[in-house]
């Protein structure tokens, strides 16, 4: 796998010049605080959108019963350990991006909270990875995303507070995150981890992920003659 093909595959890159970095992974928004290498950012994008895909298979086979907790069993398998839950508190009122980011501080620290509250400033200013990123969570009158800020935890051990949101909104939309909650949400369920990834573990399944990711990802690219 290619550097570019990992850069198509995983998504859009955020910010890329500064720490934290960040990017949009299918519905995921992940950031990174310093020294993190290359390599672990990529195994992050990658094992995470695999968990995404396979998901999104499973659930329309109907196989999936909560969506979180299935995303949650592939990433497992791949050195995501889920470790301990935390509560990430109520989501209370005001923009949806100022809400999670006050839940993911309040539940992880400002350790978390501080790189993925870059993410959705880099993210606000980048309208081609935000339209991506809302139009993979949206489906119909419902939604789903996750952020998933990264540390450094030790040589090949990267501790990670995974923030899950589900909502439906009040009526169909195309947009939410920089929209106050109170006019696009009905309800909503939010749910954390703070995980541990082994990237020494993943190693034996980097080549078989990143060409599973790639397949899936060019399946729907044709090229036309013209």
């Amino acid at each position: 796998m290619t550097a570019k093909d990992s850069r198509f595959a995983a998504g859009q890159v955020l910010s890329s010049s500064y720490s934290p970095r960040a990017a949009v992974v299918g519905n995921s928004v992940v950031s990174f605080n310093e020294g993190m290498s290359s390599q672990d950012r990529e195994d992050i994008y990658l094992s995470n959108l695999y968990a995404q895909l396979a998901t999104r298979s499973a659930q329309k086979d109907g196989l999936v019963g909560n969506w979180f907790d299935y995303y949650k069993n592939k990433l497992r398998f791949l050195g995501w350990d889920m470790s301990r839950a935390v509560s990430p508190g109520p989501a209370g009122q005001g923009q949806m991006s100022e809400s999670v980011a006050q839940q993911i501080s309040g539940a992880a620290g400002e350790r978390f909270s501080s790189p993925a509250e870059h993410a959705l400033k880099s993210l606000k200013r980048n309208a081609n990875a935000l339209e991506v990123f809302e139009r993979l969570s949206l489906q119909r009158e419902t939604g789903l995303f996750q952020m998933i800020p990264c540390c450094l935890k030790a040589p090949g051990k990267i501790e990670i507070a995974l923030y899950h949101k589900q909502f439906s909104t009040r009526r169909n939309v195309s947009q939410f995150l920089f929209w106050p909650i109170e006019e696009i949400v009905e309800n909503s369920r939010e749910e954390m981890a703070i995980i541990t990834f082994s990237t020494l573990h993943y190693v034996t399944f980097r080549k078989k992920v990143a060409a599973a990711v790639v397949a899936e990802t060019t399946r729907h690219l044709h090229e036309l003659d013209i």
